[in-house]
């Protein structure tokens, strides 16, 4: 049902009701006041009939007989009787239309009273239509007027509403319009009723979105524009440039950074910058630590770092973060090939590195400490870890140095798998060696220190070794933080050397941390 219709049936119906309800007190009221004036005829009648029998010398059955003719015609009776004192009729004129009962109430139409000066009683009976005639004359004249205004009423509200709901079908239709996109439809205002307001407010409300989509339609070329000058501009660039979202997933890429990574330009065939660098081919000692690297270094950082890859790139990253108010933290990923500078670095480290292990060896990480305590920057840690094998001389007195030197360089493939490829193993001489921990933290220091002893409890070679020769051989660790623990590279390696000595005499296969509250304290997380 429509809003018209509600609105007339509603106001039809309230209108009956409250008539129906205003005619049942009129019916009630009147109904009272006719059975009031019968109650006073009827004290009339015994008062007359007093004055009548005192005055009167004739036969009282007469005169009563003669009165009772008398009021039957003055006051419209239909009954009346002269009954004896037991009850029985002695005189009686007309016939009586409601049954005789014992008791009558208030509201009946049959009265009766005792004679004045006897024992007798005279019973009367008034003609109904007599009685409520004038309340039922008023009660239907009342209920028909009430009728007659609701229709005349509705009638109204029928026009009201058939004009108002045309002028609101048009405002409907023409609010379909502009959803469908046509913006050059308007009201017909006529009038300053409240209809003609809504039309007025709905033209203003459809210019100003005319004005709003041809102000889009123009940002939108500007920015078509300048995103295409963008693209030129980033296309020229020899440096690769990524675009990424805060969960690092690549948004665009230049065509120089698609070719550095081998993939499609300017949309790279995974969204995600970790599995496009995989498929790239990062070297798989980088892909363990890949997620560490996403979250723990480009979130933090805008140093740069890098990548080497299968085929011999090596890669430098570099990543900035800015935060828009609309589309939230996002990121411009700059990456330089740096392979030619990484060749003659590696013809540097054959001389600083170690030939068995393929780490540093002493010189390396002595140049490699210095260099990296000069560059660190203002609050950033430096962690450095000593290592020694638990019981590797009875493996190389027992099975040989063969198996000593294939013993060593599993041990040095556990200690860079365990750690990130920011971090540096050595190899200090025998079966000791040292990693150097770049951008540490305590929590950092203990996870690597886990996953080293970890990687030892669950390397197969060792684990052979173990079940075949009851020889075990697993590692002891010591570590400090550089400036937290120590202040020069004196201390902090003789620091390191001495929570490695903690960890020997603890048990061995353990690790210890030296404590931050002072530079001799140690601190025991796992064993």
């Amino acid at each position: 049902m429509s809003f018209k219709w509600k609105w007339i049936v509603t106001t039809f119906l309230t209108q009956i009701f409250f008539g129906l309800v205003f005619s049942a007190i009129q019916f009630q009221h009147m109904t009272d006041a006719a059975l009031e004036a019968m109650h006073g005829n009827v004290a009339t009648m015994q008062l007359e009939l007093g004055n009548l029998l005192s005055k009167s010398g004739s036969k009282r059955e007469e005169v009563i007989r003669q009165y009772l003719h008398t009021v039957m015609l003055k006051q419209d009776l239909v009954y009346a009787a002269l009954l004896s004192s037991s009850g029985k009729p002695v005189v009686t004129l007309g016939e009586s239309v409601e049954p005789r009962t014992s008791s009558l109430d208030s509201s009946s139409l049959v009265n009766s009273f005792a004679t004045p000066g006897g024992s007798e009683r005279i019973e009367v009976e008034f003609d109904p239509d007599e009685v409520f005639g004038k309340r039922n004359h008023f009660v239907f004249f009342l209920v028909g007027a009430f009728v007659l205004s609701a229709f005349a009423c509705g009638l109204v509200l029928l026009g009201l509403g058939n004009a108002l709901s045309a002028r609101l079908t048009e405002l409907r239709l023409k609010a379909g319009a502009i959803q469908s996109g046509d913006t050059s439809v308007r009201i017909d205002v006529k009038g300053k009723d409240e209809l003609s307001c809504l039309g007025w407010a709905f033209n203003n409300m459809t210019e100003a979105i005319e004005l709003q989509i041809s102000l889009m339609e123009e940002n939108t070329l500007r920015s078509i524009a300048e995103k295409n000058r963008l693209d030129l501009l980033l296309s020229s660039l020899n440096s690769g440039v990524a675009y990424l979202d805060e969960q690092f997933n690549v948004q665009y890429v230049n065509k120089a950074l698609a070719r550095m990574l081998k993939t499609t330009s300017p949309a790279p065939s995974s969204p995600d910058l970790a599995v496009l660098l995989k498929r790239a081919g990062v070297v798989r000692e980088q892909q363990v630590i890949l997620n560490d690297l996403m979250t723990e270094y480009f979130r933090n950082h805008e140093a740069p770092d890098e990548l080497d890859f299968t085929d011999g790139q090596a890669l430098q990253f570099r990543f900035a973060i800015y935060r828009d108010k609309v589309q939230g933290p996002h990121g411009v990923l700059i990456v330089e090939d740096v392979s030619m500078r990484k060749n003659v670095e590696d013809l540097k480290n054959e001389v600083e590195t170690d030939p068995l292990t393929a780490v540093l060896n002493r010189r390396g990480f002595e140049m490699t400490l210095q260099s990296r305590l000069g560059r660190l920057l203002p609050g950033e840690l430096l962690g450095v870890m000593y290592l020694d094998l638990d019981g590797f001389k009875a493996v190389n007195d027992t099975l040989g140095h063969k198996a000593g030197d294939q013993i060593l360089k599993t041990s040095a493939s556990l200690l860079k798998g365990a750690t990130r490829n920011i971090d540096l193993v050595a190899r200090l001489g025998g079966d000791e060696f040292a990693i150097i921990i770049g951008r540490a933290n305590m929590q950092l220091m203990k996870n690597i220190s886990e996953r080293i002893i970890d990687a030892f409890s669950r390397d197969k070679l060792l684990g052979r070794i173990r079940q075949n020769h009851h020889l075990s051989v697993t590692c002891s660790i010591g570590a400090a933080l550089y400036p937290l623990h120590a202040q020069n590279v004196t201390d902090l390696l003789e620091l390191s050397d001495r929570q490695m000595y903690f960890a020997k005499r603890a048990g061995k296969n353990c690790y210890r941390i030296a404590s931050s509250s002072t530079n001799t304290g140690e601190e025991m997380t796992r064993v």
